[in-house]
This record gives C-alpha cells, sequence and structure tokens, in this order.
C-alpha cells in the first residue's frame, strides 16, 4: 500500500474492530495508523475516543489535546476534551475546551451544559444559569440540564422560577421532575 493508503486503511480497520466493541485491538490499529502518519487527526480523536471508553483517561486526554492542536476549529473534538478534563477536575482547561466549542459551534448543546454545570458547582450562579438556559433552549428535552437548571435557579432565590423549570422538566421526565421537586423543597 502506498504511504497515503497504508495509515488510512488503517484507521478503517480500527473503526471495524470499535464497531464491533474489539476497543483494545480498535486501539492497537490506530497506533500502527499513526506510527505511519502522525499528522491524521482523525485517527488521534478516535483513539482518544477509544482511551475514554477504556478507562484511560490519561491517554484520552493527550490524544484529544493533540487532534485539536491538528485541527484547532474541531469543535466536537473540543467538546471531548473538555468534558475529560471536567471529569479529571481540571476546570480551567475544561472552561478553555468548552468556551472554544461554544465559539465554533454555538449549538453544542452538551458545551453549553458542562459549562453551565461547572460554574454551578464553582458558586457562579449568573454565569450558570445563562449556560444551563442556553443548553436546556438548544436541547429542550435534556432533563439533566433542566435539572441542574432548576438548582442554580433555587440557589439564586428565583423559587418561582425554579418551579417553572421543575414543571417543565416533569412534563417529559417524571422521575427526574421529582427528583428536582424533592431537591428545591417541593416535595
Amino acid at each position: 500500500m502506498s504511504g497515503f493508503l497504508a495509515p488510512r486503511t488503517l484507521f478503517w480497520l480500527a473503526q471495524l474492530h470499535a464497531f464491533l466493541k474489539r476497543d483494545r485491538h480498535a486501539i492497537e490499529t490506530l497506533r500502527r495508523a499513526l506510527a505511519l502518519d502522525p499528522g491524521m487527526q482523525e485517527a488521534w480523536r478516535s483513539i482518544g475516543f477509544l482511551y475514554a471508553q477504556v478507562g484511560e483517561p490519561t491517554e484520552a486526554i493527550a490524544a484529544l489535546r493533540e487532534a485539536v492542536r491538528l485541527a484547532p476549529e474541531d469543535a466536537e473534538t473540543r467538546f471531548n476534551l473538555g468534558f475529560l478534563l471536567h471529569q479529571r477536575r481540571d476546570l480551567d482547561g475544561a472552561i478553555d475546551q468548552l468556551k472554544a466549542a461554544i465559539r465554533l459551534r454555538p449549538s453544542i448543546d452538551r458545551a453549553w451544559y458542562g459549562l453551565g454545570v461547572i460554574y454551578l458547582d464553582r458558586g457562579d450562579l449568573p454565569a450558570a444559569i445563562e449556560h444551563l438556559q442556553e443548553a436546556a433552549r438548544l436541547q429542550y428535552f435534556n432533563p439533566h440540564a433542566g435539572h441542574h437548571l432548576a438548582l442554580a435557579y433555587h440557589r439564586a432565590g428565583e423559587r418561582q422560577k425554579a418551579i417553572a423549570e421543575q414543571r417543565r422538566v416533569e412534563s417529559y421526565d417524571p422521575k427526574i421532575g421529582a427528583q428536582i421537586a424533592r431537591e428545591i423543597g417541593l416535595r
């Protein structure tokens, strides 16, 4: 195979392994592809995702950082890196990546949600509310965004908004709606 074709063939073989839930084989195949073409951004992105799947967050973060370095305009990869950084409690790094993802693609509701949760954890209620409102607007039926938005309203002393959000969530997810009701003192 040619120098161009070999790493791409390995990349697609890795995708097949991943589809068949053979994640370790997929990782090894992607490593071989990257040895042939270290500039293949999609391979770095895929291997980062797979490392996260198999519970190796340090390797996942390193791979996603390389994918972002190679393609800084890739909003989805920036979101995934931000998500992993948030899980690892690197909140400043997570904020940077999630904000970049939003700048690149404002419709990425999960990035708005992630930022809202971080700001809520930090006690920055105005920023939490702003980001969670946008997440709920972009993905109306995301009960987690609604849940955290209701909590942010509650903590900010905006009881009526918290109740309205609880009712909105309860209208399509009664279980999460009941949880919100308990947490904000309605039941």
